[in-house]
């Protein structure tokens, strides 16, 4: 019997590239009518766009490895630039992160931070770094208690550490796990060199990935079927027999992959797993189209103490087109469209003066459960991909894993469910 994977988003569409190359004739449910789950493209003014804004760097070896496996070269679809970050800020100078040519990786960020920060804050900045592979140090801590802890002045907490930790985890400061932000870190912006490159799409995340993933699944022998909805797991005895779907259809089974979001999870599982119910939190993403001339002086432009916090030039896509992102809860939410759109100027206006005074057209994405909460509680609570129930394994980016709820983290989890099936390892 195939093996059955209930939602396409880059984790349940990882779980099924691996599995149909190996042979094995998955079964892929989305209950949506595209793939990409929160990754995916929107069509906007007879252009395409994606859903919201996702911050792709070096480390994202999962990914790029799955983009190789169904035939595409990172090159084509994304296009990489050295680590260059400024983070601008109402009360402070520029902050700088970019790396020095000629020194070793860490410390090539040291001069720029430098000549950004002045060597006390540097010296804050370092002591916090050399904590990123002591666990023990971050451990039941958040965010803000862990820079409370490693004496990171108003200044750092405001201006770098809070703007990272809203860009990562999409989890307010005071809440956020300091073990998930120091992982995240340690493996991807101060790992190496090159895992602190930023990787920009060329073209929407929906042809980044969703498409040549379901062109590879139906090649080597899988199935997809989009707009089904799986209402029921069945299990017997212990272990899954097959999906039951909301047009009443049995389809048998012997193993059966989730990768849906905490919410979704929730609504499916939470009696046969014992699921704590998951807080989910939002992002909000605003376009702007300016005339097509129109280009920032930087791919992405961080704003901390500001409704904006990242700037994005999707001129790529769209010439003249860029993006605002607002993550995490807030006054915000509450905002009318248009209000939100006056707030998103004065604020452009007032860090980005070559920007013309008026934009021809705006589009706002507001992804209510953009991602689960990651903070200190709510990260243990997160389930095994291995379960009780034999046959039954947990995928997405919300199953036990060391990051946040990223895009690399969605891949990791969809090939380690599919890898236990292929080994036929049960719980």
């Amino acid at each position: 019997m195939s093996p059955i994977i209930i939602g396409g988003g880059w984790s349940g569409l990882a779980a099924a590239v691996r599995l149909a190359e190996a042979g094995k004739n998955p079964i892929l449910f989305e209950a949506a009518k595209q793939l990409g789950g929160r990754a995916r493209t929107v069509k906007w003014q007879n252009i395409e766009i994606d859903n919201g804004q996702h911050l792709m760097i070096g480390a994202y070896q999962q990914m790029l490895d799955l983009l190789h496996r169904v035939g595409i070269e990172e090159n084509q679809v994304f296009q990489r630039k050295s680590l260059d970050l400024q983070i601008l800020d109402p009360h402070f100078q520029p902050l700088h992160l970019k790396a020095h040519a000629l020194l070793a990786w860490p410390l090539a960020m040291l001069p720029k931070l430098y000549s950004s920060l002045g060597w006390r804050d540097l010296l804050n900045f370092w002591s916090l770094v050399r904590q990123l592979n002591s666990p023990d140090k971050t451990h039941n801590l958040t965010v803000s208690q862990w820079c409370n802890a490693t004496g990171q002045s108003s200044r750092l907490i405001s201006q770098l550490w809070t703007p990272l930790c809203l860009a990562i985890m999409n989890t307010p400061i005071n809440q956020a796990s300091a073990n998930v932000f120091a992982a995240t870190l340690s493996d991807s912006l101060l790992s190496k060199r090159h895992s602190a490159d930023l990787l920009i799409p060329k073209k929407p995340l929906g042809d980044v990935l969703p498409e040549p993933c379901k062109e590879f699944i139906l090649k080597h022998g899988g199935d997809i079927k989009i707009q089904t909805r799986i209402e029921k797991i069945v299990i017997d005895a212990g272990k899954v027999t097959g999906i039951v779907t909301a047009d009443d259809d049995f389809i048998a089974t012997e193993n059966i992959i989730v990768a849906l979001a905490p919410n979704a999870l929730h609504k499916l599982l939470a009696e046969q797993l014992n699921l704590s119910k998951v807080t989910e939190y939002p992002i909000t993403t605003l376009y702007l189209q300016y005339p097509s001339q129109v280009r920032l002086h930087h791919p992405i432009i961080g704003l901390s103490n500001r409704l904006s916090q990242w700037i994005f030039d999707r001129s790529e896509q769209s010439p003249g087109l860029i993006a605002i992102v607002i993550s995490g809860p807030g006054a915000h939410e509450s905002f009318t469209k248009q209000q939100l759109i006056d707030e998103v100027i004065v604020d452009l206006k007032k860090v980005l003066p070559y920007l013309p005074d008026t934009y021809l057209a705006a589009h706002l994405i507001r992804e209510k459960r953009a991602t689960f909460s990651c903070g200190v509680v709510e990260n243990s609570q997160r389930p095994s991909c291995k379960t009780a129930i034999q046959g039954l394994w947990i995928a997405g980016d919300y199953a036990e894993n060391p990051y946040p709820a990223t895009l690399e983290s969605a891949v990791m989890n969809g090939y380690r469910a599919a890898e236990n099936i292929l080994v036929g390892n049960l719980p």
